[in-house]
């Protein structure tokens, strides 16, 4: 099967699923990148050879009432013609929206992956409102990544038995790691945006600091919040206590993980409606064997079983997680014992083998037919 996977970046840190896609997706993946009509084939800019010409036809076809593609959509349909992939594969319900108008014109089967924000935030649901309900009548298959989100995709208007839902799962590597439990090390990962919520994290550290002045907190992560959160650090006076790590790779999260003794993230609804798929990060800590500390937001209650893996407070709870921090830095041995559960959990139900797989065979039936 051949596959041309679109992405509107290439290779963006935050966006390590659609990677994982990339590399371990069975069949011939033709990587369309940059911008949610794709300015790349791999490294290779889509171009039309003659624009000016095209440019100045369309100008006559448009007094004609004729349709007439935009330039970048046109080179677009001329790359899908010429590579003739089986399915089309759109990372976000946007980029799906958006490229549904080529794929018709090029006769390409679609596939959409919605991850998050696409299937929540407030402006992007009524400005695609129109469009989504097209690209849901012509794509064979559509993958979302929590409970949530299908039953919001099903209230959008989405058919039912067009949904697949399939969690991402973690790099092979993070199942490896053996944290040591030893310090009272709190571990975060993620972009500083509103619906992660790094103020409200910081508050319930400073809580549980409390009673374990020895405590540290771990950000690795960059983006928008980064200036709000440093100046809150130094107004709480935290400044010994948390230590921001900036955008890092794999090798620098697994090292922190040896030595971290839980993983925390308060997610919660952004001011503009904007939810989290599965935080990928909450499933990667697991896989590491360290128990979670998060909030009953979107894809995350089906990850992180509560007592068990890890705990889960209301979003906004600020004393909620920072008494489930205080129980885990209190006692190593629960700790200890939540990890090793995630771990299973995930080694049993979430592993990337089992992401890929559901979306290899959604996609033979979806180009077969049968979807």
């Amino acid at each position: 099967m051949k596959i041309a996977l679109v992405s509107p970046r290439n290779n963006a840190p935050s966006e390590t699923f659609i990677r994982a896609h990339v590399e371990l997706l069975k069949g011939e993946i033709l990587y369309y990148h940059t911008g949610r009509i794709p300015r790349y084939l791999d490294n290779s800019p889509l171009r039309l050879k003659f624009p000016l010409l095209y440019r100045f036809l369309g100008h006559f076809k448009r007094m004609l009432h004729l349709q007439h593609l935009p330039a970048n959509e046109r080179a677009f349909e001329i790359s899908l013609r010429k590579t003739k992939p089986d399915i089309l594969l759109a990372e976000f319900g946007v980029v799906g929206a958006d490229c549904l108008r080529v794929a018709q014109k090029a006769n390409v089967p679609m596939a959409i992956h919605f991850h998050g924000f696409d299937a929540s935030e407030y402006q992007v649901l009524k400005d695609f409102k129109d469009a989504y309900e097209r690209m849901f009548a012509y794509a064979r298959v559509i993958f979302v990544v929590s409970e949530v989100m299908k039953k919001k995709l099903i209230a959008l208007g989405a058919p039912p038995e067009k949904l697949v839902l399939t969690h991402y799962g973690p790099h092979s590597s993070y199942m490896q790691v053996t944290p040591d439990f030893k310090q009272k090390k709190i571990l975060a990962v993620g972009r500083m945006v509103d619906k992660k919520a790094p103020h409200l994290l910081l508050l319930a550290f400073r809580k549980c600091l409390e009673r374990h002045p020895e405590a540290r907190l771990i950000y690795v992560g960059q983006g928008p919040l980064f200036r709000l959160v440093s100046e809150l650090t130094k107004h709480l006076n935290l400044e010994q206590h948390v230590h921001y790590a900036g955008v890092a790779g794999r090798d620098v999260i697994q090292q922190e993980m040896l030595s971290a003794r839980c993983f925390v993230q308060h997610s919660r609804t952004a001011e503009n409606g904007d939810m989290e798929g599965t935080p990928v990060a909450i499933i990667e800590a697991q896989a590491a064997g360290l128990p979670v500390i998060s909030t009953i937001h979107a894809g995350i209650p089906d990850i992180v079983a509560h007592g068990e893996t890890g705990f889960l407070v209301e979003e906004g709870d600020v004393d909620g997680m920072a008494g489930y921090l205080d129980k885990i830095l209190t006692d190593s041995a629960l700790a200890q014992q939540l990890g090793q559960n995630a771990r299973e959990r995930i080694r049993e139900n979430f592993t990337i083998e089992h992401h890929i797989r559901a979306i290899d065979a959604a996609l033979e039936l979806a180009v077969q037919n049968k979807r």
